[in-house]
Formats: structure tokens, sequence, C-alpha cells
């Protein structure tokens, strides 16, 4: 079975301790996974545009899960 999706939290676990991440790692990693037909998703409990803020070069090309779910 094929991986076909990624889904992560953000808060305590994609992000570090000072609320970021490495931005030129993750988009290799993200173009690797486009090659491979894996979609990735963000999940979280914090609103849906300060979850977009984090992701603005493919902020359309990702799904995200908000809100604690309501988003």
């Amino acid at each position: 079975m094929d991986v076909q999706i990624i889904a992560v939290d953000m808060d305590g676990t994609f992000l570090n301790d000072r609320k970021d991440y490495n931005r030129d790692r993750f988009l290799e990693q993200y173009a690797q996974m486009k090659t491979k037909g894996i979609r990735f998703v963000v999940a979280s409990g914090n609103q849906y545009y300060q979850l977009r803020s984090f992701f603005p070069e493919i902020e359309h090309e990702i799904a995200f899960v908000a809100e604690n779910g309501a988003y």
C-alpha cells in the first residue's frame, strides 16, 4: 500500500519551540511528495488564516483542517 496522504498537527509536532519550521527543507520534501502523488494536510485547533500564513508558497495546493475540525 502506498502513502496517499500525510497529515500533521502544528503546535508541538510540526513546529519547533519558536513556532517555526525549516521552510527550505520542507519545500524540498513537499516537492518530492507531489511527484509521488502524496497530499499534505495541516490539522490543528488553530484558526484557518493563521495556518495558511505558515505556508504562503503552497497554501492553495494543500488542505487544512482548522479550528478543531470546525473549518
